[in-house]
Order: C-alpha cells, then structure tokens, then sequence
C-alpha cells in the first residue's frame, strides 16, 4: 500500500537539509534543521517496519528529482520496511497499511502524510521485496514551526494504530 499510494512522487531520494540559497532565500521560518535519532522496530508475520528518524527540515527540501515546498515546515520521518520473512513477497499482502501513517505532536495533535521521498530505484515499486529486502521512504508532514514530533502511527490491516515512539 505504501507504494501504490505513492506512486504519484517521482524522486528516488531526499537530500534533507536545505541548500545554503535556500536557506538565505526569502524563506521566513529560519529553521535550522535539526536531526533526532529515534527507536522503533516491530517485526511481525514476515516483514520488519523500522522508524530510523526524525528531522525538522525547514521549509524547502531538495529532493532527487524536484524541490518540496511545505505551508509552514516540513517535519521529515524516515522508516525503512523489509522482507523478513526468507521468501519472495509483495507488500501489499503485508499486515501494514504505510501509507497511510500519520505524526502526531506532543500537544496530540495529528498530521497527514503529504509527500514521499524514496530512498532507492522507483522502478521497484510494483516488484516483490526479495527475501531479506529492505527498502526506505521519507514521509514529508506539513507542520508548524517548533511542533515536537512525539508518535508515527502505523495502520494495521484493520485499520488500528500502531504507534512509534519518536
């Protein structure tokens, strides 16, 4: 589902700081950006979904192919899903539904997904992972400024959270 819901993002990869003219540009927020590691793993029937962090990128992101521009600023998660199970499949049998995760911050309130940024070749997007895969993805929010990111929710199949602490 990740994938297919996606589809319409054509860049393979983010360069998630802001270029030094886009930074002095007529950008008003000033945002520096700033990285914070975070945990969270769940590994359940065959395929692994990993939140490997949060940045609060500024307004303007460059990413391989085009130039993400967010209303306010761009509060970027990245989550990396694999193929754990030792055989070939498709992510649309996964017990996950990506695409359709939210942010939520610290004052609960909640955030949309509004662009992807991929982190490898898109012509995997309608291929099988291969046993042991992994494949990442940039999730672009439109936030305001100095929000703290405080979970990423995780559809399950059934359409209940799962969510990540960041």
């Amino acid at each position: 589902m990740l994938l297919i819901i996606s589809a319409c993002t054509y860049s393979q990869q983010a360069k998630l700081e802001p270029s030094s003219s886009q930074a002095n540009a007529a950008d008003t927020t000033n945002i520096e950006p700033v990285s914070k590691a975070v945990s969270g793993k769940v590994n359940q029937k065959g395929w692994e979904v990993n939140v490997t962090g949060v940045k609060y990128a500024g307004q303007k992101i460059q990413g391989k192919y085009r130039t993400y521009e967010a209303a306010e600023v761009w509060t970027v998660v990245s989550v990396t899903v694999k193929n754990t199970s030792g055989k070939r499949q498709r992510e649309d049998d996964a017990w996950f539904l990506i695409g359709l995760s939210k942010l939520v911050d610290s004052k609960g309130n909640k955030y949309d997904i509004k662009e992807m940024e991929f982190k490898y070749d898109t012509n995997l997007l309608s291929k099988p992972f291969s046993q042991g895969e992994a494949r990442s993805v940039n999730f672009l929010f439109d936030t305001p400024k100095g929000i703290k990111a405080d979970k990423f929710l995780i559809s399950d199949k059934n359409l209940e959270s799962i969510p990540f602490k960041l």
